[in-house]
C-alpha cells in the first residue's frame, strides 16, 4: 500500500502526499492545542522520534532546540491553519536531516575486526593478565561473530555520537 501511494505522490496525483502531511499535523499539533513553546517542542521532539520509529534503520535528528525556538515564534503568530501546516511541514522537511553514517568504516571493521579477534584470542592464551579469563573455552564459532557485531555496534555509536555533537 505504501508504495502504490509513493509512486502515485511521485506521479503528481493531488492529496496523496498531502494526506500525509495533514496527518502528522493533525496527530502531533492540531490535537493538542499548543499554547507554550514547551508543549510545541514536545509535539516536535515526538514527531522525530516517531519518525524514527517508523522507519528502521534510519536515524533522523532534531534541530537545535533555538532553531525550533525561533522557528515557533513565528509559527504562534500564524492564525490561519492551513498556513501553520505549511510552514511546520516546510520547517521540518528543511531542518529535520537524516543521519548518514559512513559505510566504509562499518565495512573495514566488518573486515578487519574477525582476522584481530582471531588473533587476539589466540595471542591471549599466552598473555598472563588476560589469560585468567580463559578464552580459549569459548569456541570461535561464538567468539568471532560476538566480537564482531560488539565492534560494528561501537563503530554505529560512535557515527551517531559524532553526528549529534555537530
Amino acid at each position: 500500500m505504501g508504495l502504490s501511494l509513493s509512486l502515485l505522490s511521485k506521479l503528481g496525483i493531488p492529496g496523496v502526499s498531502s494526506m500525509y502531511t495533514d496527518q502528522i499535523y493533525d496527530r502531533f499539533f492540531k490535537e493538542k492545542n499548543i499554547k507554550e513553546f514547551q508543549e510545541f517542542h514536545t509535539a516536535f521532539i515526538d514527531l522525530c522520534k516517531s519518525f524514527n520509529d517508523v522507519m528502521p534503520g534510519k536515524h533522523f535528528g532534531a534541530p537545535t532546540i533555538e532553531k525550533v525556538e525561533d522557528f515557533y515564534e513565528r509559527w504562534k503568530k500564524i492564525t490561519d491553519e492551513k498556513e501553520r501546516r505549511e510552514q511546520l511541514i516546510t520547517f521540518v522537511k528543511d531542518e529535520v536531516k537524516e543521519y548518514k553514517t559512513d559505510d566504509n568504516a562499518v565495512i573495514m571493521a566488518g573486515l578487519i575486526v574477525p582476522a584481530a579477534a582471531v588473533m587476539v584470542k589466540n595471542t591471549a592464551q599466552n598473555v598472563l593478565p588476560v589469560k585468567q579469563f580463559k578464552l580459549h573455552l569459548v569456541p570461535n564459532f561464538v567468539f568471532v561473530p560476538t566480537i564482531t557485531m560488539l565492534a560494528l555496534a561501537g563503530v554505529q555509536l560512535v557515527q551517531v555520537s559524532k553526528k549529534s555533537r555537530s
